[in-house]
């Protein structure tokens, strides 16, 4: 059951944030990787860039929030002795061979996900200030091995991205659709409609 402490409003504004930034950032990208007949290409860039610093000062935020919020929630996503006791049980769940194994409010892989999210994040803007101004930040493509395989990287966390935000999708719907409401909505279950 959904606790309005485990998603306070801030957090949930984040998420909000972080939802829109991703459906702009995928289908932007995807329209410069791919322009076709798309005449604004260059605002189309623009609006990709923007919303590249939107997720990255959001994630700055939630990160900070985390730590010194009033809902400080930092160590939810810290690995614990447990978490690797609970990987494969939780491996095996997802799998459908096996129970639900007791975690706390985020089990190993949502902590790795969530984690990996900022990681990518930040990976992501590196190479994608690399590919806006290639001349201004050769020396960034350069780490990647130049600006063909900048763009390579790039377009591969894109697609990390794409694969953890509709697993995340899946399961909040399948498995945590009260979280999920509440996460949206702000609504959280009548416990007198169950009696």
């Amino acid at each position: 059951m959904a606790k309005a402490e485990d998603h306070p409003f801030a957090a949930r504004v984040s998420h909000w944030i972080n939802l829109l930034s991703f459906a702009i950032l995928g289908t932007t990208g995807f329209i410069i990787h791919s322009p076709g007949t798309v005449g604004a290409v260059n605002l189309v860039r623009n609006l990709h860039f923007v919303f590249m610093w939107v997720l990255l000062i959001n994630g700055v935020f939630r990160i900070y929030y985390s730590i010194f919020g009033k809902h400080r929630d930092y160590k939810e996503f810290l690995f614990t002795t447990s978490d690797f006791k609970n990987l494969f049980p939780i491996i095996k769940y997802y799998l459908f061979l096996g129970k639900h194994p007791h975690t706390g409010k985020y089990n190993p892989l949502q902590k790795a996900a969530y984690l990996g999210l900022f990681l990518f994040a930040a990976l992501q803007g590196v190479t994608g200030l690399a590919l806006y101004k290639p001349e201004a930040f050769s020396s960034l493509a350069n780490l990647f091995g130049g600006l063909a395989s900048t763009r390579g990287v790039h377009y591969f966390l894109t697609w990390v991205f794409v694969a953890i935000v509709l697993t995340h999708i899946y399961l909040a719907l399948s498995e945590a659709w009260d979280q999920a409401r509440y996460m949206f909505f702000g609504v959280l279950e009548n416990k007198k409609s169950k009696s």
